[in-house]
């Protein structure tokens, strides 16, 4: 398997195999007026959501983040914070800027088993020393960069879409 086809698993529409979902939300959708907007749903891989975005989110959510299928509702002006700060993370990270202090809030969640499959893992980096696997990391970053971009791009679409007819949030909720 070539390397390139490494990624985080991310789809538009609405998955059940992918566990973690945003959605964009209007005061009528919550009022059980309107249906959720399905093609415009976002599902991502829900480990990698929680450790790579969770830290953000819980940043940007007013409150305290309810699991287990809740809608947690993010304000629009929150989720228009929340794009421009994982843009700078890209930024940092296209930079090989690894230690900014800007990073403390996600950075012990890089990890390259969550990027690689395991089997390549084994095979390449079991074993082998911090300073090898601190390596593998670097050379497999364009991973997170590509899964933040994702995120980010879906959250600058919906702002642009939805929040001119009135959307007040992007909702997010997963199993867990």
């Amino acid at each position: 398997m070539e390397e390139k086809k490494y990624k985080i698993k991310i789809r538009r529409g609405h998955s059940d195999k992918l566990c973690f979902w945003l959605d964009p939300l209007s005061q009528e959708i919550l009022d059980g007026d309107a249906d959720l907007i399905e093609e415009d749903e976002l599902s991502c891989d829900n480990k990698c959501m929680h450790r790579l975005v969770g830290p953000f989110l819980r940043q940007y959510y007013p409150g305290k983040i309810r699991w287990k299928n809740e809608l947690n509702l993010i304000p629009m002006k929150n989720v228009r914070m929340l794009e421009k700060e994982l843009r700078a993370c890209i930024r940092l990270l296209k930079e090989g800027k690894l230690d900014d202090p800007r990073l403390d809030i996600v950075r012990d969640e890089f990890d390259l088993k969550l990027l690689i499959p395991a089997k390549v893992y084994s095979e390449k980096y079991e074993g082998q020393s911090p300073e090898v696997i601190r390596q593998g990391l670097f050379e497999h970053m364009y991973i997170v960069i590509n899964f933040y971009r994702a995120i980010a791009d879906y959250l600058a679409e919906m702002l642009e879409k939805y929040e001119p007819e009135g959307f007040l949030y992007i909702a997010f909720s997963a199993p867990r």
